[in-house]
């Protein structure tokens, strides 16, 4: 049996960053299902770079162009706001993937194994030490002194270790996206550059983003409970819409991506190791709750995991949950907590009608001030003032307004909470963070519960 220091299962951003970031006098060793030429999904995605620029990461990330920043219509079109986020660029994720690639090439230290299937973990003395996997269609065993689960949504570790570490096995599906994604050329006669979003259109998310020169990228994405519309519909619907903007006809044929997918859209798990143990990126639900959106936070993960590790590595000690717990603290005071505010938004958003989004986009009940914050995941605060001024604006929803006001106090409650989170390991503490944070998460279960959406209403598990 092969024996390495640490083994990454998953080449996807988070995966190669963890590998890139581990000491070279350490060994590790990489499982991919996939070859190397085909890592990386045919997109070209916004990119927050300001989360990541103090860290040894963009050297791997080429902009395209810079992202102009969001405008988000309510679902029938009538109103919009503006969001615009300097900070964001547009990268390619097939050129990030290979750079990536490129780069693990170089380290000596690091083994890529291609078509490697990870089957289960291996565990002893209430430690994973190790992983069993399926390559030419043969079993093989590697022991290491750290896991990493980097497997993305699938989770496939998280959920093999489910049952005997506490981890959460499956993520509710109202916490998930179902999308539908597709790349159209340009048509000449399109005059605007403009990345729309229609926001709470099927109690999802969709976009028409035309900023860039020779691509409109068509996406869409609805939370995935009985009864919900096919997001390749919802592209249709758009692509319909885009011919009417434009004065002439247009080639609607595909010339990247055209494939649905699913992606996790909620707050972090509340904790990503055991002993021997780490999750990181999409397999830690690592990402920005609206729109699911986790490159540059699931890269960030692995760079602060994977530095811990070194120095505990260095120093001598073990990969244990205590001295993996730093990592937990440190990912959640820098985006976890602000994931979470966002979260409650999402919950918020996902209770409300069509007619209620209209509303208040079109009576500007939310503001883009309001979009610009809760997007940061800063604190949105409805002053005496400012609160009789939208009362006056929306005095027939009064209800909605005050549940609005409601949600917006939570989200900053959770994110103090968030900021709360244990410094070191301490099960009783833990438990006791758990419980209080999940008072306010049930409520907003709850109230999307009334609108049909069928689904399990607690966050038991970490």
């Amino acid at each position: 049996m092969e024996n390495v220091d640490i083994v990454v299962s998953g080449a996807g951003p988070a995966g190669c960053i963890f590998a890139l970031t581990i000491d070279e006098k350490f060994s590790v060793t990489i499982l991919e299902k996939k070859s190397k030429s085909e890592l990386g999904p045919d997109w070209i995605d916004g990119f927050d770079r300001k989360l990541i620029e103090d860290y040894d990461i963009m050297k791997y990330v080429e902009k395209l162009a810079d992202s102009f920043g969001q405008r988000f219509y309510s679902p029938d079109g009538s109103a919009s706001i503006a969001a615009p986020l300097s900070e964001r660029i547009e990268i390619d994720r097939k050129i990030l993937a290979q750079n990536l690639i490129s780069a693990l090439n170089e380290k000596p230290n690091i083994t890529f194994i291609e078509h490697a299937t990870v089957k289960t973990a291996l565990i002893t003395d209430n430690s994973v030490v190790g992983v069993q996997y399926e390559k030419d269609n043969q079993e093989h065993s590697i022991n290491s002194k750290l896991v990493v689960d980097a497997t993305g949504h699938p989770a496939v570790l998280r959920k093999n270790l489910a049952e005997v570490f506490g981890f959460k096995k499956e993520i509710e599906k109202i916490d998930t996206f179902l999308t539908f994604r597709k790349y159209i050329k340009r048509p000449t006669s399109l005059q605007t550059k403009e990345h729309k979003i229609f926001f709470g259109k099927d109690h999802g998310i969709s976009w028409i983003n035309s900023e860039m020169d020779d691509l409109v990228d068509l996406f869409a994405g609805v939370p995935n409970f009985s009864g919900h519309k096919n997001p390749k519909e919802r592209v249709q619907e758009l692509e319909t819409q885009l011919k009417e903007e434009c004065s002439s006809q247009i080639d609607l044929k595909p010339v990247r991506a055209n494939y649905p997918g699913i992606i996790p859209t909620r707050r972090c798990l509340d904790s990503f190791c055991v002993n021997g143990f780490l999750l990181i990126g999409d397999s830690a639900c690592q990402v920005e709750p609206l729109s699911g959106s986790g490159i540059a936070s699931g890269m960030l993960a692995a760079n602060l995991a994977a530095k811990l590790v070194n120095n505990i590595l260095q120093s001598g000690q073990k990969l244990t949950r205590a001295n993996l717990w730093q990592y937990n603290h440190e990912w959640i005071q820098k985006i976890g907590a602000q994931h979470a505010s966002i979260d409650i938004f999402r919950l918020f958003l996902l209770s409300r009608t069509e007619r209620d989004f209209n509303f208040l986009i079109r009576n500007r009940i939310i503001t883009e001030n309001d979009f610009k914050k809760s997007l940061k995941g800063e604190k949105v605060k409805l002053g005496l003032f400012e609160l009789l001024r939208r009362l006056w604006r929306g005095w027939t929803r009064l209800g909605l307004l005050i549940a609005l006001r409601t949600a917006i106090n939570d989200a900053n409650k959770i994110k103090t909470a968030y900021l709360n989170y244990p410094k070191t390991y301490d099960k009783e503490l833990f438990e006791q963070w758990q419980q209080k944070k999940e008072k306010i998460f049930k409520k907003y279960y709850n109230l999307a519960k009334k609108e049909n959406l069928q689904f399990p209403m607690t966050d038991k598990n970490i």
